[in-house]
């Protein structure tokens, strides 16, 4: 790995906040609350289908973000629990195991750390389709149903600073799907531009995408060398 490579991936999210969790610093706070502020519906999702009522899971899911962002449980994080995703999930199994009978006794009064909209959470987990899967794997699923929103939210973000929004509109659908089914044709036209153009232009958004969604598990996970792998895991999750 070259050092820029290098710096510039100790600088993401979650290898901040295990660097720095020990000293509490407000940086590393920062960085962890914004991780937390993107990937809190898959906790909500959890705590859902664990049974909890939508009122519980909003609050659980609040007064579980309330622990951990004081960052006294990140201080013994080891390398095996170098995933922000595993992380969650085994804290959260371990609030709700050990503390979520006493804290709920206070539950009304819960600490607003994260900013939840409940009512898009329970109208999203209400659309989505009735399955046997477990709460672990619907977990998971939804992590990476977070992860790319994120990532398409971002690179629409960046075309639209650019003021090519609209362009990003039209070709959104070919970030993960078959080329050979891309209306080029149709699409080139409407756009007024050449068929080359266009392709050139989807190639290009393809690319970014790619890095984008590398650069985004990076955010998680605590080592370079593990975003493949969290990539490929993510991909079976997906798949099944």
């Amino acid at each position: 790995m070259t050092q820029l490579k290098r710096d510039i991936f100790v600088t993401t999210r979650w290898t901040m906040v295990l660097r720095a969790a020990r000293s509490d610093t407000t940086r590393a706070r920062a960085a962890l609350e914004d991780l937390c502020q993107a990937y809190w519906y898959p906790l909500y999702a959890y705590a859902r289908r664990r049974g909890y009522s939508p009122h519980d899971a909003e609050d659980l899911t609040q007064g579980f973000f309330a622990r951990i962002l004081k960052l006294n449980s990140l201080a013994d994080v080891g390398k095996e629990q170098g995933k922000f995703r595993a992380f969650l999930l085994a804290s959260m199994n371990h609030f709700i195991s050990d503390e979520w009978d006493r804290a709920s006794a206070q539950k009304r009064g819960a600490q607003r750390t994260i900013s939840l909209d409940a009512e898009m959470a329970e109208n999203r987990y209400r659309s989505e389709p009735a399955d046997k899967l477990t709460p672990e794997y619907l977990f998971e699923r939804r992590w990476a149903m977070t992860l790319l929103e994120n990532v398409v939210q971002r690179l629409r973000g960046e075309y639209e600073a650019s003021g090519q929004g609209p362009l990003f509109m039209e070709m959104r659908f070919a970030i993960t799907g078959d080329k050979n089914a891309v209306p080029y044709t149709d699409l080139a036209a409407r756009l007024s531009l050449s068929e080359e153009a266009l392709r050139v232009a989807v190639h290009r958004l393809r690319q970014r995408y790619r890095r984008a969604l590398r650069e985004e598990i990076a955010q998680t996970v605590a080592d370079e060398s593990e975003v493949t792998e969290e990539l490929n895991c993510l991909r079976r999750i997906l798949s099944a």
